[in-house]
């Protein structure tokens, strides 16, 4: 009973955590959830090396697949992805969050280091690392269970970038899709999903600075 009333209570702060961030109530809510996520993981005696941050087998082909899909992506994304959500939807994604990062250095720097902190380390701790095995502790850690959390965090995830609008979600979903992917190639190593989550959001930041996007 207690760790049903738990979980139902993690749920509920999990959809409050992601739409306070959807609106623009909060800056970064992120490290709210990531708080909340950390309690859950102690009271349950879960560390965060159980559900994913521990060494990888050997770094340098986690490094390369992370350049390789992070970039791979990024471009994708900008020749394919992108044109076709805004085909479909009518609009762009919206970035104007980012225009005064044109030719800016100093806020470069800035959105860089909040980008491999707060988002791509935090981010991937929370959705992949405590959501995805939080979602199978109640579905099941089966194949059915396993697919209901890659959808469900991979959704979750694109919401909580509703800023960007409709094609902006839409996108940030079937981004996050692929880092829980990811994770799962890696044996659930949160490595491999948090580098690439840096290098995708790298590349766009250098676009977006250098006036490419």
């Amino acid at each position: 009973m207690k760790s049903t009333l738990l979980l139902i209570l993690e749920f509920t702060l999990i959809l409050v955590g992601v739409g306070v961030f959807a609106l623009g109530y909060l800056p970064f809510p992120f490290l709210l959830l990531f708080v909340m996520a950390w309690i859950s993981l102690r009271l349950r005696h879960i560390r965060w090396r159980d559900v994913g941050l521990k060494r990888p087998d050997n770094w340098l082909p986690t490094f390369g697949l992370a350049l390789l899909v992070g970039i791979g992506y990024q471009f994708v994304d900008i020749l394919l992805i992108s044109p076709i959500l805004e085909r479909l939807t009518g609009e762009a994604v919206d970035i104007s969050l980012f225009h005064d990062l044109q030719g800016n250095l100093l806020l470069l720097i800035v959105y860089l280091v909040i980008s491999w902190t707060e988002a791509a380390f935090i981010e991937e701790l929370f959705f992949r690392g405590y959501l995805f095995n939080r979602i199978t502790d109640l579905f099941g850690k089966e194949r059915a269970g396993i697919l209901i959390a890659l959808l469900a965090t991979s959704l979750l995830f694109g919401a909580g970038h509703a800023y960007q609008g409709v094609s902006g979600m839409v996108d940030t979903a079937l981004a996050g899709l692929v880092l829980g992917l990811l994770y799962l190639y890696a044996g659930r190593n949160l490595w491999l999903p948090i580098l690439t989550h840096g290098v995708i959001d790298t590349v766009g930041f250098l676009l977006i600075f250098s006036g490419w996007m």
